[in-house]
């Protein structure tokens, strides 16, 4: 049989299961309960930590017409360089002063505006989805991106190296104009020539936005890390000596014929 009771005031466990030992009748006690009846205090020291912050930070949002995310963006930093002069706008752009009424986005092309109020910075970054027979998927490519400031209008083609699938969302350590550059100036005379743009722990999404948060990351990273092929070619240039020598071992060879102290001696002959 199956019993459920119900103990509430002050009531005591051992009180109750006395009461069944006194009837002499075998039982098993399943005990719950919402909260303990007596909390303990720790007399002893306590480490009083606080709780660690998400490094996971929030992504700029651009909106659509109907109110909905169509664009993410994030970077840590947004350096730009002009004869001599650095201004990281991500201090400004990050910081919800960032104007971001020009932008557009629709199915196959995204186009974020990103103006700063503070100076007279303007960001312009250009996606549009494109489908590859290749590989038989939609993929997000960054066109152009473009920078504004008095008066000058510099323009960078990115679609070389920042693209991703269009249901993911691109991220890089390290987007440059610079050293090993993902952004090349779109021709030898135009403005961007005389700017240097470097974004750090660089990330967008502007296809399949479903919230405020970015999709899987596809990582400007190869598989082929430098690391790797250094890892490989070491590997390799090993395994060659290692078979050489076996080789070499193999190929050696002991004499078939021997001098015999008793018997005659070997003669080799010399001749000049």
């Amino acid at each position: 049989k199956l019993l459920k009771l119900k103990i509430t005031g002050n009531a005591i466990i051992g009180e109750v299961l006395n009461v069944f030992k006194s009837q002499d009748v075998p039982y098993t006690a399943v005990y719950t309960g919402l909260k303990p009846s007596r909390v303990r205090r720790s007399v002893g020291r306590s480490l009083l930590q606080a709780p660690p912050q998400s490094s996971v930070k929030p992504p700029l949002v651009v909106n659509n017409t109907a109110g909905r995310p169509c664009i993410l963006l994030w970077a840590d930093t947004l350096l730009a360089s002009y004869s001599g002069k650095q201004d990281d706008l991500a201090i400004h752009i990050f910081n919800g002063s960032a104007d971001t009424a020009g932008s557009v986005c629709n199915e196959t092309l995204s186009r974020s505006e990103l103006q700063s109020r503070r100076n007279q910075y303007t960001f312009h970054f250009s996606m549009r989805k494109i489908f590859f027979p290749v590989s038989a998927r939609n993929w997000s490519v960054v066109e152009q991106v473009v920078l504004e400031y008095d008066g000058q209008r510099a323009i960078f083609n990115a679609s070389g190296g920042i693209y991703s699938p269009a249901e993911y969302s691109f991220h890089c350590q390290s987007v440059s104009s610079i050293q090993s550059p993902l952004l090349v100036p779109r021709s030898a005379t135009d403005n961007a020539n005389q700017w240097k743009l470097s974004f750090t722990d660089f990330q967008i999404q502007g296809f399949n936005v479903t919230g405020e948060d970015f999709s899987y990351a596809s990582d400007c990273a190869g598989f082929f890390t430098p690391g790797i092929w250094m890892g490989l070619l070491t590997s390799l240039l090993m395994v060659f000596i290692l078979t050489y020598g076996l080789h070499m071992i193999m190929q050696l060879r002991t004499m078939d014929r021997f001098d015999d102290p008793k018997g005659p001696a070997i003669s080799v002959p010399q001749s000049e």
